[in-house]
């Protein structure tokens, strides 16, 4: 719910200008990619907002009498963004663009009221988005699934399994993947088993990544060449002084208020990935590449994103929180025995 409402005098105001509809519990009122043609005001009950990401519904939020809804694509002209409908009895007050803009222009108490409420709905909407934005993942239950191509999961027991060289060094890597975000200057790892191909990004360039293959990185020599040991409490610290600055270079510059708000909202909230988080992924790593059937082929961890990236040989990618991590791996792969 908004903190901002429009109150019984001004859904008065809004009544005079538009048409008065009503619709019953589970009516959809619009779905998203509809064109956007009309803005909604509820005078009695109360409706759900929500996207479909992938292969998760996600509320964005509920609304009830006071509220409104669907001004976004009008203001900033698009097709819906999202899907309402009632959840129960509802009755709404509709206008038309035409008759928005009217309101908006002879109106400024409700005007003001509606442009404050635009500006948290836009940073709200662009958080819910973002699969990976920060404040969208500590906290919540996070699994999502983006489906590949079928034809992956229909021949997956046909394909031969083959030994990857990743696999013939992994048991001696696994420490060393651990050393390497834990101990040194890494930040963020992605592997490739198929491959063998390890890429990196180091804190004192984050803006890049490097390409190691797996065979070198268990060599103490190599890691020393390339990643300097590094204390992760000082590693946390130099993310959080670039995050100071970012936001303290947000002010500066012509951002939209919104992105601006988020991002310094964001930078302020940042928690590092726990130690104990990190060696606990790697540790079933070598798990992963031995079930039956179904294997890992690619894994992505960063100590800067409480998520987990996995692609597994049967199709598509799966995205989970460190938190829920176990419980993926006990109701997908049945894992909870030797895990």
């Amino acid at each position: 719910m908004d903190e901002i409402t429009i109150d019984a005098h001004d859904i008065a105001n809004v009544r005079s200008c538009g048409v008065v509809r009503r619709y019953q519990p589970g009516e959809v009122v619009f779905a998203e990619g509809d064109p956007a043609e009309f803005v909604y005001f509820i005078e009695s009950g109360k409706v759900s907002v929500f996207l479909h990401e992938f292969t998760n519904r996600v509320e964005i939020g509920q609304r009830g009498g006071g509220s409104f809804f669907g001004e976004m694509a009008i203001i900033n002209p698009g097709k819906r963004t999202a899907t309402v409908t009632a959840m129960d009895d509802t009755t709404l007050v509709v206008l038309d663009k035409e008759q928005f803009q009217r309101l908006m222009a002879s109106d400024c108490e409700v005007s003001d009221k509606i442009n404050r409420i635009v500006a948290l709905r836009t940073e709200e909407l662009a958080l819910k988005e973002n699969l990976l934005a920060a404040a969208g993942i500590k906290g919540n239950n996070l699994q999502i699934s983006i489906k590949g191509d079928p034809s992956m999961r229909e021949t997956v027991f046909a394909r031969e399994r083959r030994e990857s060289p990743m696999d013939k060094v992994l048991p001696e890597l696994l420490p060393k993947l651990r050393a390497l975000l834990l101990d040194r200057s890494v930040s963020e790892v992605s592997l490739h088993f198929n491959s063998g191909e390890i890429r990196l990004t180091s804190i004192f360039d984050p803006f890049n990544y490097e390409i190691h293959p797996a065979n070198k990185l268990i060599d103490d020599s190599y890691l020393d060449r390339h990643f300097p040991v590094l204390a992760y409490a000082d590693k946390i610290r130099l993310v959080r002084r670039l995050y100071d600055t970012l936001a303290a270079e947000a002010n500066s510059l012509s951002l939209p208020g919104h992105c601006r708000d988020a991002y310094k909202r964001r930078y302020q909230s940042w928690q590092p990935l726990a130690r104990e988080e990190i060696a606990h992924i790697i540790d079933k790593l070598q798990v992963l590449r031995t079930i039956p059937n179904f294997y890992l082929r690619n894994l992505g961890i960063s100590i800067t994103r409480d998520a987990i990236r996995m692609q597994f040989n049967c199709d598509g990618t799966h995205i989970v929180s460190t938190r829920d991590y176990d419980r993926f791996l006990a109701d997908n792969l049945g894992l909870e025995c030797v895990v």
